[in-house]
């Protein structure tokens, strides 16, 4: 990786990308399902996130599915990264929760589908400090990354917000979310466009180490990649079953 970490990232841009199915949509709504049941347990090990993911649903039902999955594809990110436990559970419990400033953003600006007033963007853009605010306590004991929830809307080049920082600033974990939230932007057909892996990477690729870090990018269509080979490995063999179970 670049910056000053040492992460290595294994894959081979010239592998075979496979069928143009629209992955993002299609896995979308059951792997929802499963993060809500694990959101569930955390009710007894960790009844602060859970408290503040209700508060969230209650507060703006888009704003908290949209978090799911960003953790869900942080976490995935994390993991083939190589990260330790700890780490990962660190990165999964802020990408849970780095939307949590929203709680301090009316719903109608929200909900807006028009072109914001400048002063209803910097209310918007406030959001990652309110985050932080409201994760005090959690970012003192080291639960969640500080800097993270600070920085996720960060871009690479320094058009972001709400610092304007550049590379060397932003930091892993904050580069992740930063990644897995626009790629569940764009694919999520609830709360999106509902683009397919293939349009949205086509995006992240043409903003790759502009706004979005280009290993990070990289990782994820490989992981992808090798989701597809599987899932095709288990249709056939589904197939094949089938095909026994017929002439027996």
């Amino acid at each position: 990786m670049k910056n000053d970490e040492n992460r290595t990232i294994n894959t081979d841009r010239t592998a075979e990308t496979g069928s143009k199915e629209r992955i993002g949509m299609r896995t979308t709504v059951a792997t929802v399902e499963q993060i809500e049941q694990d959101v569930k347990a955390l009710e007894r090990r960790e009844p602060q996130v859970a408290f503040l993911l209700k508060r969230l649903k209650r507060h703006h039902a888009p704003t908290y599915r949209q978090s799911l999955l960003t953790a869900h594809y942080s976490l995935q990110l994390a993991q083939a990264l190589g990260f330790d436990g700890n780490e990962c559970r660190v990165l999964y419990r802020t990408a849970l929760l780095h939307d949590i400033g929203k709680l301090h953003v009316s719903r109608e600006l929200l909900d807006s589908r028009h072109r914001l007033y400048q002063g209803d963007v910097w209310k918007l853009q406030e959001h990652p400090k309110h985050g932080a605010d409201i994760l005090a306590a959690m970012i003192a004991d080291g639960s969640v990354d500080g800097e993270a929830v600070l920085h996720h809307h960060e871009n690479l080049d320094g058009t972001g917000y709400p610092f304007g920082l550049t590379w060397k600033a932003i930091s892993l974990n904050a580069r992740i979310i930063r990644l897995a939230s626009n790629y569940t932007d764009m694919t999520d057909a609830q709360t999106s466009l509902g683009l397919s892996h293939e349009e949205a990477l086509e995006e992240l690729y043409a903003w790759s180490d502009v706004l979005f870090d280009a290993d990070l990018v990289e990782l994820m269509n490989h992981l992808f990649r090798e989701r597809m080979r599987d899932e095709k490995r288990k249709g056939e063999i589904a197939y094949d079953v089938v095909k026994r179970n017929r002439k027996s």
